[in-house]
């Protein structure tokens, strides 16, 4: 549902815009990169990066996925992403300020000279409708920018409609410690500063997972800043997509909880005791198989005798 707030998209462009051609150091997070993981990035590119995390660091890239960055500005976290991917990997930055997508492309060329290979395109584009086809991305990123949106409930359904599944995002963003007053959502530069256009962490959590996410975790929580006497967090969650059958199946299959704790529930609802027998779906299964749940739950199938802790076509 869109926000009841007198912000619009086009404040927030004309904010970012300006953003691009004077660099707002208050808008900029320290970030702790490594050597490697910027050794090819023009020192430019730091000036214009304003985020509140690095999703790109916790995301767990490997060689030859595709990803998807959201309001990727500058671009630094497609160039580390690049890297990451390595030449048979893809990064497609989507951004709907074209100063800052005309800064992004400048230093695209840059980076790709430097690794020897171009794996990255910018596209102009909107949280609320991004620019590429339905089941088509491994992993979504995106730093500090879903608060900005007016519609966060059509951007976590877009992060859906967009990933593969299995796929996963991992999304570094402001939550509040209570709700926003009214009053403050109408600020056009708290708006722009990443605070008056935050939700509460439970709120977030609630529209990934109403969006059709499973395993939803916070990975990463700092304390950002107190305004307006609501205190501000910085976060970082991932998500993975999962689209269930028709049909929920039962074919002999069963999920022994190894621990550590004596009991938990999925995201179905479904109870493991650890150490206990449940007979699980196939679709279950599948997502006890594979990441975040692989290696803590035991699957057996009864039909082959097949014991495994681990996801199809790892053992």
């Amino acid at each position: 549902m869109k926000e009841d707030t007198a912000i619009t998209r086009d404040d927030v462009k004309d904010f970012y815009s300006a953003a691009a051609v004077a660099p707002k150091q208050e808008l900029c997070c320290p970030v702790t990169y490594t050597p490697d993981d910027i050794s090819h990035i023009p020192e430019e590119v730091f000036s214009i990066s304003y985020g509140c995390g690095s999703p790109i660091i916790n995301a767990g890239i490997m060689e030859s996925e595709t990803l998807l960055d959201l309001g990727s500005g500058g671009g630094v976290d497609c160039f580390i992403a690049a890297k990451k991917v390595g030449p048979f990997g893809k990064v497609i930055g989507i951004d709907m300020t074209e100063e800052m997508l005309e800064k992004a492309r400048g230093f695209s060329n840059i980076v790709a000279t430097n690794l020897g290979y171009n794996n990255i395109e910018f596209k102009y584009g909107f949280l609320e409708e991004i620019p590429v086809e339905d089941n088509s991305i491994d992993i979504i990123t995106s730093n500090c920018v879903i608060n900005l949106s007016i519609n966060k409930e059509a951007v976590f359904k877009e992060i859906y409609r967009t990933l593969k599944t299995g796929g996963r995002f991992v999304i570094s963003d402001i939550v509040s410690d209570r709700t926003v007053p009214e009053d403050i959502k109408r600020d056009k530069e708290l708006w722009g500063e990443c605070i008056s256009g935050s939700v509460t962490q439970e709120e977030f959590l609630r529209l990934a997972k109403d969006a059709g996410f499973y395993g939803i975790e916070i990975i990463k929580r700092d304390f950002y800043k107190e305004a307006n006497g609501i205190k501000f967090y910085s976060v970082t969650a991932r998500g993975f997509k999962f689209k269930k059958g028709k049909r929920c199946l039962y074919l002999g299959h069963y999920a022994v909880y190894l621990g550590p704790f004596s009991s938990v529930h999925d995201d179905d609802n479904h109870e493991f005791k650890r150490g206990e027998m449940v007979e699980v779906c196939t679709d279950t299964v599948f997502k006890l198989s594979r990441p975040p749940y692989a290696g803590e739950f035991l699957i057996i199938d009864t039909e082959s005798g097949s014991e495994t802790t681990c996801g199809p076509g790892c053992c």
